[in-house]
């Protein structure tokens, strides 16, 4: 609270608070995801307890950057704080999905579900471009360069997550998978696809942010009709990379 009083302190603590924050979340989203393959009590009950770890950040942080904001800040200050007002919901709910793909793993491990050749595949993929668009979401380097990368790939997770649930149908109409496999398939799938869009907001805000800006929807649409050549250029790169 003491830091109050000097701006640049307290915004430089809120910093490397919300960078603990950006770390823990991801590191969460993480371990959960590897429940799929190798699941365990513990690791479940860890992922439980740091949720709730993130969950006491978020409104600790929330707080404290309220109160930073009734003090006199130069224009760079207050976009600094903007930023982590903007971002650390973000975080947040990147670990209550952590908690929903555990929470699924658990289902998977305690009623023995065994997915086909083909779901584990396309699981693998997905999973891959997630990891990867985690490590991306640039919020703790700040790196405008890598935050231009997340766009493009969620796009790719997007439509990896339509071809999934494309094939999913198929492979249920042929008999290849059953309804209970379905549904745990499916919620994996959409968890998935909402980490990359909080992945998406967070690099929004560090793009915007550089640029005086703040309206995320005007952003996102400039971005996709103008298929800038380094948007068209990261899209491909994540298309060859990432297939089913």
């Amino acid at each position: 609270e003491r830091f109050l009083q000097h701006p640049a302190l307290s915004i430089e603590q809120s910093r490397l608070v919300t960078n603990s924050m950006a770390e823990r979340a991801a590191g969460n989203l993480l371990d959960a995801m590897a429940l799929r393959t190798d699941f365990s009590e513990k690791g479940f009950h860890a992922i439980s307890e740091t949720e709730s770890l993130i969950d006491r950040y978020e409104d600790k942080l929330g707080t404290y950057l309220m109160k930073i904001t009734s003090r006199s800040l130069s224009s760079a200050q207050s976009e600094e704080v903007s930023k982590f007002l903007h971002t650390i919901s973000d975080f947040e709910r990147i670990s209550d999905h952590a908690l929903n793909i555990s929470e699924t793993a658990k289902e998977i491990h305690d009623k023995d579900l065994q997915f086909s050749p083909e779901a584990c595949h396309e699981l693998d993929v997905i999973e891959s471009a997630v990891r990867e668009i985690l490590s991306i979401a640039a919020f703790v380097a700040n790196d405008i360069q890598q935050a231009a990368r997340v766009e493009p790939l969620e796009e790719i997770i997007d439509g990896l997550c339509d071809e999934m649930k494309s094939h999913h149908v198929d492979r249920l109409q042929s008999g290849t998978c059953t309804l209970d496999q379905g549904f745990v398939f499916n919620d994996l799938l959409t968890n998935y696809e909402r980490v990359a869009d909080h992945c998406s907001n967070i690099a929004v805000a560090i793009i915007e942010l550089e640029s005086d800006s703040f309206d995320t929807h005007e952003y996102l649409n400039s971005v996709r009709a103008m298929k800038s050549s380094s948007f068209a250029r990261y899209y491909e790169e994540y298309k060859q990379e990432y297939h089913l």
